[in-house]
């Protein structure tokens, strides 16, 4: 029985003098973010700790305790004799939104995580949950910094239907 995963992947940061890729974007969003050499922040440390040698892309597993939360559309016609007709509104009537959290990580884990949802929003990205893969865009994310090397942040994913 194959493992249940839920995660989805960031592919690993590279360097380019006009970035078009997400890698590349990435890459130049955390140049941008921890470019002070004096702080040790750099982005060689945030690669380095994130993509162990050969890696070329990392697994983001969400906490335990991650939320879905689903709405049908459906539309209603009501009658004047209190009889109603319901129609589930379009093909893809079901509207799910993920609250996920990634707590207590290395602070370069998540200037990683928080580069992505910069970087690839509006566009999706695949999740994992369980064995199905789904399209999500990130709608909204929050850092809480606990400490200096440990922070948190959380995020709401709202499953999208696209190619």
């Amino acid at each position: 029985m194959a493992a249940r995963a839920f995660s989805f992947n960031i592919p690993k940061p590279v360097s380019a003098s006009t970035p078009s890729t997400t890698a590349q974007k990435i890459y130049s969003d955390l140049a941008v973010k921890y470019a002070t050499a004096d702080t040790g922040e750099q982005v060689t440390d945030i690669v380095a700790y994130n993509y162990p040698s050969g890696i070329t892309s990392a697994e983001i597993k969400f906490d335990r305790g991650f939320s879905r939360e689903v709405e049908q559309r459906i539309l209603t016609a009501n009658f004047g004799d209190g009889y109603e007709q319901r129609v589930r509104d379009g093909i893809n009537s079901k509207m799910e939104t993920y609250s996920v959290t990634f707590s207590n990580r290395r602070w370069e884990e998540i200037a990683l995580i928080s580069s992505f949802f910069d970087v690839i929003s509006p566009q999706n990205f695949d999740i994992t949950l369980e064995r199905e893969t789904i399209k999500v865009i990130c709608e909204t994310f929050s850092v809480q910094i606990g400490h200096d090397d440990v922070q948190s942040i959380s995020a709401e994913f709202r499953r999208v239907y696209e190619a």
